[in-house]
């Protein structure tokens, strides 16, 4: 299994590149130490042209964390460390509209060729959260990754297609308010495949799927540059 511990922040008055070279500093360092992290990704908004999807603001910085377990998930981000480091708004964070932090599953589905799965190294994320409110949180999630996922991986030149699923995402019912769903991610080599593959024929079925979506409460996308900044 897959465990990934996602910091998304938004901030109100500070550069993604001072953010950046911020969390490089004291919060990788503390992360570094502990033993049940795997690895560090950083995703910073895509700064071209993309296609517009929604209206929500792309997040300043997104920082993956994978680690060995939920267990060590839950251990980690209710240190008073991780707290004071990733979510207090406090020292630089004060300067923060809004931080998520979500624990999630990531599930990696098959792309068409290659014999395994490959490896997530392509930098271009297009990164797809979902929200509640939603009469059922299992069933919207069940049809999602059902139907979705083998229709994404019919873009050309794609690299990857994720999911990431909260652990109880199959025992949740009704999702009275704006609750994380789920998240998907596709994965490119750059802006260019990726803007191909959703003006190419494999975008229509895609788009009819999503029609089909039991109504939920909103939907965020965005062009994301991923780095790997640490791995044990």
């Amino acid at each position: 299994m897959n465990v990934s511990v996602f910091v998304t922040m938004w901030m109100t008055a500070m550069s993604s590149v001072t953010l950046n070279d911020h969390f490089l500093g004291e919060p990788l360092a503390f992360l570094k130490t502990n033993d049940q992290v795997n690895s560090v990704e950083f995703y910073t908004p895509y700064t071209g042209a993309v296609p517009k999807l929604d209206d929500i603001p792309a997040p300043h910085l997104l920082i993956e964390i994978k680690v060995k377990s939920w267990e060590g998930a839950q251990t980690l981000t209710a240190a008073s460390n991780f707290k004071r480091l990733f979510t207090e708004k406090t020292g630089i964070l004060a300067g923060a509209e809004k931080i998520n932090v979500e624990i999630l599953e990531a599930v990696h589905y098959d792309i068409p060729g290659p014999q395994a799965t490959p490896a997530r190294t392509a930098p271009f994320s297009f990164v797809v959260r979902y929200y509640g409110p939603v009469a059922n949180a299992a069933d919207f999630t069940e049809f999602y990754t059902r139907n979705h996922p083998p229709l994404l991986a019919q873009f050309p030149n794609i690299r990857n297609v994720l999911c990431y699923l909260p652990r109880a995402w199959n025992t949740r019912t009704e999702l009275t308010d704006d609750t994380l769903i789920l998240g998907n991610e596709v994965v490119f080599d750059n802006i260019e495949d990726f803007v191909a593959a959703i003006e190419s024929d494999a975008m229509g079925p895609v788009m009819a799927d999503g029609d089909r979506f039991e109504s939920y409460g909103y939907s965020s996308h965005h062009a994301m540059h991923r780095k790997v900044v640490f791995s044990r």
